[in-house]
């Protein structure tokens, strides 16, 4: 793969202009992905025009770049964090219509949570995470739920990067985010109020793969007033993560029969 003057591969820069765009960036000029991509203005619209070629980018209506169509088929043919959104849907599916407000599923990536799959309603309480978004993972309920059940020498890997609050309530202090780990650990969820919206509360069960191992978190982001109590979320979310494990256990069976 031939490299650019500055080192970087083709790959690298393929991958600078696809992450200019995020949850609050969905469309962009070609000016605006050069300077988030770090792109001389050049390379950059010879990458956007080879790009569109392939329906990776794709204009909208207001001439403004989006992803295309094309980088949704790549990502929905093989890819694991698909194929487990779509066993989990119908589950979160009755958690949501039982909680009446955001049900979510994220996996750990990096330092992040990623939301693979998401379903709202029009009077849910507004906040950050959205499908293909990626939160803080000691920020979110999710990531902690799954830092919680990390190899130890993941937590401590992270625990010894950045640790940036979010809202003044945000933990950012190892020590007590240890003692919250081993809460989860024990109790099986996890529950934040104000770290990253104020005035909302997530709360977050582990869903578990045939193996044993935790692979995602389910959980809800609710107003803080608590519309449904806390237990009876608890036992919608872990009715539902059974469920999600039995199933994925039922297709390793059928793959592997």
């Amino acid at each position: 793969m031939a490299n650019s003057p500055s080192g970087d591969s083709m790959i690298d820069r393929l991958v600078r202009v696809l992450a200019s765009f995020d949850p609050d960036h969905q469309s962009l000029g070609a000016e605006e992905i050069a300077d988030r991509a770090d792109l001389p203005k050049s390379t950059a619209y010879r990458l956007i025009t080879d790009m569109m070629r392939h329906d990776l980018l794709q204009r909208d209506p207001t001439g403004r770049i989006r992803i295309g169509v094309g980088m949704w088929e790549l990502s929905n043919r093989a890819s694991d964090a698909v194929d487990l959104a779509s066993v989990a849907r119908p589950h979160m599916m009755a958690v949501h219509e039982f909680v009446g407000e955001n049900t979510q599923l994220g996996i750990l990536r990096e330092r992040e949570v990623l939301i693979i799959e998401r379903m709202s309603a029009p009077n849910a309480v507004i906040h950050r995470s959205k499908t293909a978004g990626r939160l803080p993972a000691h920020a979110s309920s999710c990531g902690l739920v799954l830092l919680a059940y990390a190899p130890k020498h993941v937590r401590e890997a992270y625990l010894r990067g950045p640790l940036a609050a979010i809202t003044e309530k945000t933990t950012t202090d190892p020590a007590e985010l240890r003692r919250m780990f081993a809460s989860i650990r024990s109790h099986h969820f996890a529950e934040l109020s104000g770290h990253i919206d104020e005035g909302t509360t997530g709360i977050t069960v582990p869903v578990f793969d045939a193996g044993g191992l935790a692979i995602a978190g389910l959980g809800v982001v609710i107003d803080s007033e608590h519309r449904k109590g806390v237990p009876a979320i608890m036992r919608a979310l872990r009715t539902a993560s059974a469920r999600i494990t039995q199933d994925l256990a039922a297709e390793d069976t059928v793959s592997t029969g």
